[in-house]
């Protein structure tokens, strides 16, 4: 689930046309789109070592190692996991509050409106359509503001999936770091 749900959130904070972090607008917080992908790959990663771990089975010294070196990398990918999900969740945060710029043209104001515009409020919106003036802005009816603030409550919800993600990655560690004292006291030796 937070794998997929961590590249669901990344795909659509970076190809939704009225996404806050659009490669398209150039923006700052582009990054935060691919910190979901990588946090989504580390928890794919950690699945997959989930499933060696709980497979491979333990009947001399070597398959121990092996199983206690794969415990090791999967409580390090969840260390890297929340790492990532934090710095996501920190970012999504500090954007959404209004304490940088986002640095929106009026063409990407517009662009954004009519995207998001749901109530068909807007005016020159499509090309070809009624009333189309390519030399009026589109959407004159939302202002910047209001295209900022869609884009802050849209921050907004990154903190939030970035904050169940991370409840998810804290048990998940969790769960490495007790299995870790298991398998380190497996008895293999037999007399």
């Amino acid at each position: 689930l937070p794998c997929l749900g961590c590249l669901a959130g990344g795909a659509t904070l970076l190809f939704s046309p009225s996404s806050a972090v659009g490669n398209e607008m150039g923006s700052e917080v582009f990054w935060v789109g691919v910190a979901y992908f990588a946090s989504g790959g580390s928890f794919l990663f950690a699945v997959l070592l989930g499933w060696f771990i709980s497979t491979y089975s333990v009947l001399n010294s070597r398959d121990k190692l092996h199983k206690q070196i794969a415990v090791s990398l999967f409580v390090a990918t969840m260390v890297l996991t929340i790492f990532i999900l934090m710095v996501v969740f920190a970012a999504s945060l500090v954007f959404s509050v209004d304490l940088v710029d986002y640095g929106i043209s009026d063409e990407e104001r517009g662009s954004i409106a009519c995207y998001v515009d749901t109530a068909n409020s807007c005016t020159n919106c499509y090309p070809n359509g009624e009333g189309w003036d390519p030399t009026e802005p589109q959407c004159p009816e939302w202002t910047l503001d209001d295209v900022v603030k869609v884009l802050q409550t849209q921050l907004k919800q990154s903190a939030t999936l970035a904050a169940i993600f991370l409840i998810y990655a804290f048990s998940a560690l969790r769960f490495g770091f007790v299995l870790r004292s298991h398998v380190s006291r497996y008895q293999i030796e037999y007399i």
